[in-house]
């Protein structure tokens, strides 16, 4: 039931404010707006606000959302237009308007996602610590006097918060440090002209790695995998950290290897035959979601909070990493590049959206602006039916100088139909598979 209910609160917010941009703006730009509503089918909720008595609508479907404008090209119009209201229908506004309406929905959830990463980023938020948990003996950075268990608090000159302010600046410079600074015990320390290698490991390397959840029907669960597994070996080589584990999974697939773990603080070795794994798959994957044991990683948390500025620019670097992460998979989808068997539908959301809810008010928050994004980018695809497609229909008629004909508007909208028609089917089957049938 917390599944459904959660379910239902995520997609009325994300949604909600989605068609509250198009029903804005349509009133900023004086078209008269019928209907809101979220959900579609069978109204079970209806009231009626504003000067234009609109109709405020909550359905039994609750999927998605519609703004339903006065339109002169709708002939299922439950109301004949009136003379004294024809310059406020949709279709007679100019073209700069009829644009601002359609983009203002998409717009609208794109700035919900900033809007909620700038939050959690001035609100501040628990983080793990910058430390360095392991230096090699043979290293120039231990010759230096760096050692396990320091926490590196400047580079260059920028201050470092935390690990992930740490790993953001590690992937961005790739020479040599001028000056590094680190805490230990309470006093300041630092060393010029440091080179980072692969033999400094920070923190969370080397402490437990659990697995947290198993896929129904994955490579995991037919070899017997369970939640709390702490996973210890490959083939009697230690696995330090979860990117070391990823790695080796993937260099062993399709090889025979035996996998050691802990349960109950018993050690156990799991045998995997190379015949369980499938050959054609694009990622390989077995199936579990891991993490760090919480016992050691709590001790380690800090609040982090970041200045206006800060705060800012974290969250369109978010947004944008984001973007590209959105398209590219989207554009993989097409060239095949990508596995449809990823694709998730209403019940995926559902899942992950109760999985964030239950951690707490801060990841659940996060995951509205992820979605809210996700609505936002997909919706501005040059797609017929979504709004994109509408923006991109606005953009051949202002390079054409007139509007598309009937005939080319009715391909390229079956076009449309047969694209999301074929994703939401791939997609309620994987749903189905993953959450129904357990395959």
């Amino acid at each position: 039931m917390i599944i459904f209910l959660v379910f239902i609160l995520t997609i009325s917010i994300v949604v909600g404010i989605h068609e509250f941009g198009h029903f804005q703006m349509a009133r900023w730009c004086n078209v008269k707006v019928l209907k809101f509503s979220i959900g579609f089918g069978k109204p079970i909720f209806t009231s009626f606000f504003g000067k234009d008595h609109t109709a405020f609508v909550i359905s039994s479907i609750p999927l998605g959302g519609y703004v339903k404008l006065l339109d002169e090209n709708h002939g299922d119009s439950e109301e004949k237009i009136k003379k004294t209201d024809l310059h406020r229908t949709f279709n007679r506004q100019p073209l700069f308007k009829r644009f601002l309406i359609v983009l203002a929905g998409p717009l609208i959830n794109v700035f919900l996602g900033i809007l909620i990463f700038f939050s959690i980023y001035m609100h501040g938020s628990p983080q793990i610590k910058p430390l360095i948990n392991e230096v090699s003996h043979f290293s120039e950075a231990f010759k230096q006097g760096l050692r396990a268990g320091d926490e590196i608090v400047l580079i260059d000159g920028e201050e470092i918060k935390s690990l992930n302010d740490l790993q953001i600046y590690l992937s961005a410079h790739k020479d040599p440090f001028k000056i590094l600074g680190f805490k230990r015990g309470g006093d300041l320390f630092s060393i010029h002209n440091l080179f980072w290698t692969n033999d400094i490991h920070l923190f969370p390397y080397g402490i437990p790695i659990l697995i947290q959840s198993i896929e129904p029907g994955s490579i995991a669960e037919k070899i017997g995998l369970k939640p709390n597994d702490q996973i210890l070996m490959i083939d009697q080589i230690e696995v330090k950290s979860i990117q070391d584990l990823v790695n080796s999974i993937q260099n062993n697939w399709l090889k025979s290897y035996d996998l050691s773990i802990k349960r109950k603080n018993i050690i156990q070795l799991i045998h995997i035959n190379k015949d369980i794994f499938e050959s054609k798959v694009e990622k390989k994957r077995i199936g579990i979601s891991l993490n760090y044991d919480e016992a050691y990683i709590k001790p380690n948390l800090i609040e982090v909070k970041s200045t206006f500025l800060e705060s800012l620019s974290k969250s369109l670097s978010q947004t944008y990493t984001f973007l590209n992460l959105t398209l590219t998979t989207f554009k993989n989808l097409f060239t095949q590049k990508a596995n449809l068997k990823d694709l998730g539908g209403p019940l995926a959301i559902a899942h992950m959206a109760s999985s964030s809810f239950l951690e707490g008010i801060l990841p659940y928050v996060q995951f509205i602006g992820l979605i809210s994004l996700n609505i936002g980018i997909l919706n501005l695809l040059p797609i017929p039916l979504l709004d994109g497609g509408h923006l991109a229909y606005y953009f051949l008629e202002f390079v054409m100088g007139k509007p598309l004909s009937n005939n080319k508007m009715m391909i390229s909208q079956r076009v449309g139909v047969l694209i999301l028609g074929l994703l939401t089917a791939i997609a309620l089957y994987n749903d189905a598979c993953r959450y129904l049938l357990g395959s």
